[in-house]
């Protein structure tokens, strides 16, 4: 049976192989509220000109990346805690939305595929290792 926590039985990195280069939890985080926040902006700009906002696509996808990501990582240094756990399933599944809807995975498996079932969050070590620094 596969595992979301450890990825076994997932075609996917280990959360240790995906998040060897990640920044420390602080520094994503941070990273994050900046990604947010530029988002935030362009679309208050926009609104104040009465304009249309269409967001920046890789920016949004960043954006969910990176929240998955952090989640996962919350979750797994914190295995007790149903919160993060929660957390952790309600964005990978976001993000994975997001690809299937945009076409824009980076990985072998594409957000749909057989792979990722039971949960998505081996999805989320896919993506986030073929995103690289």
């Amino acid at each position: 049976m596969p595992d979301p926590i450890t990825g076994n039985g997932f075609d996917a990195p280990s959360p240790e192989t995906a998040y060897k280069s990640a920044p420390s939890l602080l520094q994503e985080t941070a990273a994050i509220t900046r990604i947010s926040e530029r988002l935030q902006a362009e679309a208050s700009i926009a609104g104040h000109k009465g304009e249309p906002y269409e967001a920046d696509e890789h920016q949004e996808r960043l954006l969910l990346l990176r929240r998955a990501a952090l989640a996962d990582r919350l979750s797994l240094a914190h295995p007790e805690d149903e919160a993060f756990l929660a957390d952790a399933v309600q964005l990978a599944q976001q993000l994975a939305k997001f690809d299937r809807e945009h076409d824009t995975h980076a990985g072998s498996y594409e957000p749909g595929a057989i792979e990722w079932d039971p949960s998505h969050r081996p999805y989320v070590r896919q993506e986030y290792d073929h995103w690289g620094w």
